[in-house]
This record gives structure tokens, sequence and C-alpha cells, in this order.
């Protein structure tokens, strides 16, 4: 039977030497019952005629028991990947690891442009003078040794003489500042020495943040008024103005008649005389 074929364990007797018997795979794959096409399962010959059909109506016979299952066989070539699937709802975010390690510090960066000075704030007032200290014994004048830590006081001896200035020695190295002795007794208050040489100028610190803007002050008063300038250049003439509307006009008074002349010695006197009227009416000037 052919079910014999497909319980059979796989084996490399192949018709073909790249091809193995997978007689299960074989048969499910192309519906074939009749062999894989190797030595064990022979080769498959043509497919004959179809037969005629018999006669429908038959009964269908009762159902056969199933088979055995037979063994699995080899694991086929992998398929060809799939489409990617839908992104999958993001999970809920997982509790926070342990704080790591405090890193080592960075190196220090370069300084930054020193910045335009602010302006100058108001004054503030001038404190309380504090009281003056007590001055303390004046001991001998010895060489200038390294700074030891503050002893005990002693008893004030008598004040002795001021010593002279001892050349001034190269600056050692800074100490510890020993503790604070007990306070002695105050001495004589003794000569004041002679002033010591200045020290060298010590190297410029860096600026300063700048400090708050003051509040601004009063308005001061309104000064005197100056004196008054000179008389500015005559301006150019304007341009002259429209003509204005003709005004009515006013009452003539008019001037006496006079008689025709009658010949040209007489034409002079006549007009004479209708001059004279006419500066009487006031239609001419005298």
């Amino acid at each position: 039977m052919a079910f014999d074929r497909i319980i059979d364990d796989p084996s490399n007797n192949s018709a073909r030497n790249d091809r193995a018997c997978y007689p299960l795979m074989y048969q499910f794959q192309y519906q074939n019952w009749a062999g894989c096409g190797c030595r064990r399962c022979g080769v498959v010959g043509p497919t004959g005629p179809t037969g005629p059909a018999g006669p429908a109506g038959g009964p269908t016979g009762p159902t056969g028991p199933t088979g055995a299952t037979g063994p699995t066989g080899p694991t086929g070539p992998t398929g060809a990947a799939g489409a990617a699937g839908a992104v999958g709802a993001t999970g809920p975010t997982g509790p926070a690891g342990p704080i790591g390690m405090t890193g080592e510090a960075g190196p220090t960066g370069p300084i930054g442009p020193i910045g335009q000075p602010g302006e100058t704030g108001a004054t503030g007032p001038t404190g309380a003078t504090g009281p003056t200290g007590p001055t303390g014994p004046a001991g001998e004048a010895g060489a200038e040794g390294p700074t030891g830590p503050t002893g005990p006081m002693g008893e004030a001896g008598a004040e002795g003489p001021t010593g002279p200035t001892g050349p001034a020695g190269e600056a050692g190295a800074e100490g510890p500042t020993g503790p604070t002795g007990p306070a002695g007794e105050a001495g004589a208050e003794g000569p004041m020495g002679p002033t010591g040489p200045a020290g060298e100028a010590g190297a410029e610190g860096p600026m300063g943040p700048t400090g708050p803007v003051g509040e601004a002050g009063a308005e001061g008063p309104t000064g005197p008024t100056g004196p008054a300038g000179e008389a500015g250049a005559e301006g150019p003439t304007g341009p002259t103005g429209p003509t204005g509307p003709t005004g009515p006009a006013g009452p003539v008074t008019p001037a006496a008649a006079v008689a025709n002349a009658a010949n040209p010695a007489d034409a002079v006197t006549q007009l004479n005389q209708l001059l004279a009227n006419m500066r009487a009416a006031g239609l001419l000037e005298g």
C-alpha cells in the first residue's frame, strides 16, 4: 500500500544524487500517492487515460479506521520571511534601575572673557567705629624666624629700646595657624617702630561678578535759565498770498463842476479850477 511508503524512514537512495527520499512530504505536496521517484518508491510512470464513470447512486461505504500516525519527517527548507506584523502596544514601564556611581569631575573650563564693569552704586553709610583693642606687650627684637605656635603670654617686662630693623627674609611657606593662647595683661605701649619695606604687588585677582544696579536717584532741581541767544538772520520773504475778494464800494463825494473852456487860453484856468474842486472833494491829495 501507499501508506507503507509513507511511514518508511527517509533514505539517501534517490534516483538523483541531490534528491532524498521524503515520501510523506512529496505525497502531501504533490498529491502523488504512488511514490516520490526514488529507487525505493520506484519511478512513477505516465498517467493512464481516465476510465469511464461508474454508475451513480451506490451506497457510501463505511469510513475505514484511522491509520497509525507515521513518524515526523525531517524539517523542510525554511520558507520566505512573511511580512512584518503590526507593532504591538507599548508595555508598562519597568522599575527604575539603581543610581549609578558619580563620575569623575571633568577638567575646569577656561575662564570666560571679562564682562563690562557695571555702574558704580551709591555709597552706603559709614559704619560705626569699633572699639580699640588692647595693645600687647613689646617683645625683644630678635632675628625674624618662622612663625611658631602662639605660647602663653608671660608677665610684662620693662620696656626695652627699639632694635634696628633686620633685613627682610625670603617668604617661607605658610604654616598652619597655631592655637590662640590666653590673653596676657596689657603692657605699656611701646614706641612705634620704623616702617618696613613695601612688599611686591600681588597678582591681580579675577574680576568679580557685576553688582546689582542701584536705584535711580531723585531728580535734581531745574537749573537757571541761560542768557538769550543772538537774534538769527532774517529769513527769506515768503510767497505772495492770494488776492482777497473785492470789498463793497465806498461813498464818493462828487467834485464841483467846471464850465467848459471857450478858448485855449481859458483851458488852463478851467483845468486848475477842476483840480482844486477834486482836492476839495477828497478825490485828490493836496
